[in-house]
């Protein structure tokens, strides 16, 4: 599998996009352990939920959007034999250095690259990707509608796309749990260890995230069809599955 043209092309973000990836080049060094405290290891368990839900196949191609540190990448290649070659996309070049030491560490094998680009444009050709996915990542996205229909353009057909993310709860009392937690605990302990308006962006960025109906729906006028959701801790956090339509 070939890069397209776009890989020798600046890397071109909105505005929002570039105060995020000077947010996250900021925090870099401290995410992987932050992300393991705040969540208190729960989020590992929901990405090798995802892992395991991925189609089998003899050799496949991963794409994992908004990558940061690679803990997706490096998950799949330890449990997921049957997935061969890796790439890893990110707008902050500070998290991709962290996932290259991680790789190095790990003396992880050469089919793994990482590649700083947004998740509005992939440089990659089209029907490339047999799973594409994304953790986390989704609501820092400028342009979602945008993103999902390059999801859709990058895989193959019949592909699968996961999006694991945080959304509105459906429960009224998680809902009000995850507000304080987010709003009042969350960027008191992150700022002990980083940069506390890191961590008080995302409830923000929480609130943003539409419905899962409308969600659903944005993935239908996308091009997707055979959408699934499994939800955790009263829908505040939610992993979609989607196909390509053939």
């Amino acid at each position: 599998m070939s890069l397209n043209k776009q890989e020798n092309n600046p890397l071109v973000l909105s505005e929002k996009s570039i105060q995020i990836q000077k947010m996250f080049d900021k925090i870099s060094n401290k995410y992987d352990f932050l992300n393991r405290l705040l969540s208190a290891g729960q989020d590992t368990r929901w990405r090798n939920k995802m892992i395991c839900s991925f189609p089998e196949n003899t050799s496949g191609t991963l794409y994992d959007v908004a990558c940061g540190t690679g803990d997706v990448l490096f998950h799949t290649i330890n449990k997921r034999k049957d997935y061969k070659t890796f790439y890893g996309f990110d707008i902050s070049a500070g998290m991709l250095e962290q996932a290259k030491i991680r790789a190095r560490k790990n003396n992880v094998n050469n089919n793994l690259h990482f590649i700083q680009a947004s998740a509005e444009a992939l440089p990659v050709e089209n029907n490339s990707a047999d799973c594409l996915t994304i953790s986390f990542g989704f609501r820092n996205v400028d342009n979602r509608d945008f993103a999902l229909k390059e999801f859709n353009r990058v895989l193959k057909t019949s592909g699968t796309l996961f999006i694991l993310e945080f959304f509105p709860a459906d429960n009224t009392f998680f809902a009000k749990l995850f507000d304080f937690y987010f709003k009042k605990i969350l960027p008191k302990i992150g700022g002990l260890f980083s940069d506390r308006s890191a961590y008080e962006y995302l409830p923000n960025s929480v609130s943003t995230m539409p419905s899962a109906e409308n969600f659903s729906k944005m993935l239908s006028n996308a091009g997707f069809v055979s959408i699934e959701q499994t939800k955790w801790l009263g829908g505040a956090t939610r992993l979609f599955k989607a196909t390509k339509k053939s």
